[in-house]
């Protein structure tokens, strides 16, 4: 593992029409360990720490950053293997009051930083792909359920099923941010125009876009195509990707980071209609 001084991309967010106050936000580009809470809670605390010395307002895990997206292996899995995964699968999974939340929690009051965390979610006998939002008092402002799934949407013991109770969200819930308004999609979400222009529709001012999946191009396209159709900005953040589209839909940046490429980079984007009072 790179030093987490390396792994951190810092965004500034430019807001001309608030008197020229900025919103810095840094893309954690770490591929977490699978199936490891315990590492990657490690790892993600320093990364943390580092973008909050940088001067970050917001930080942003990828997909699944917790405990390292594993729906998959279960989803390939068949036997006796997919019985054993799927206990370890819901084993892992976390409730928002959880103990691993509890320590971000702790580490966002500290630093005074916001976090979008991504996660396994446990709720009521149910699981959910999820990222929640932390604020730097610590509390938890809210959280975002992925809402379509690229393998579908059925569910049981079968090679190609949902883990059973693996469900996906229904609602489309906007976050104030020292006066903005920003959405969550995660990952394929971004392939579906609808996930965006339900944000925007909520009131949703800029995006960001925790992933996990598909890097490349790809990306690039969806982006522009969401940012062009919804007139935000969005911030798409990958282990091994950042991408930034203006509103207009103009990718202000795409960086793949290799080897020991340097990880911090700077870009003003601007804003409009930004609200002016904190939440």
């Amino acid at each position: 593992m790179k030093a987490p001084c390396r792994v951190v991309f810092l965004l500034s967010l430019l807001a001309p029409a608030c008197g020229g106050a900025e919103l810095r936000i840094a893309s954690l580009m770490i591929e977490p360990v699978k199936w490891d809470k315990d590492a990657n809670a490690r790892t993600f605390e320093r990364a943390i720490r580092d973008a909050q010395r940088q001067g970050a307002d917001l930080v942003v895990t990828p997909e699944g950053a917790l405990e390292g997206y594993v729906v998959n292996e279960v989803i390939r899995a068949t036997g006796e293997k997919r019985a054993e995964l799927t206990e370890r699968f819901n084993a892992l999974a976390e409730p928002c009051d959880g103990p691993y939340i509890r320590s971000f929690q702790k580490l966002c009051r500290e630093l005074k930083v916001y976090l979008i965390l991504g996660l396994l979610e446990a709720d009521g006998g149910k699981t959910y792909n999820t990222a929640i939002l932390i604020r730097p008092d610590g509390t938890i402002a809210g959280k975002y359920r992925k809402t379509h799934f690229a393998q579908g949407y059925s569910n049981g013991d079968k090679k190609g099923d949902n883990p059973p109770g693996y469900l996906r969200g229904t609602s489309y819930p906007v976050f104030k941010l020292h006066g903005r308004k920003m959405g969550i999609m995660i990952c394929y979400d971004r392939q579906k125009p609808i996930v965006a222009r339900n944000l925007v529709a909520n009131g949703a001012e800029f995006i960001i876009n925790p992933a996990f999946g598909m890097m490349g191009d790809c990306n690039c396209r969806f982006l522009t195509a969401r940012a062009k159709e919804t007139h935000v900005p969005i911030l798409f953040v990958h282990p091994h990707q950042t991408v930034y589209s203006d509103q207009g839909g103009e990718i202000k940046l795409d960086l793949r980071p290799k080897n020991d490429d340097p990880r911090v980079v700077v870009v003003p984007v601007e804003i409009g209609n930004v609200a002016t009072t904190s939440p």
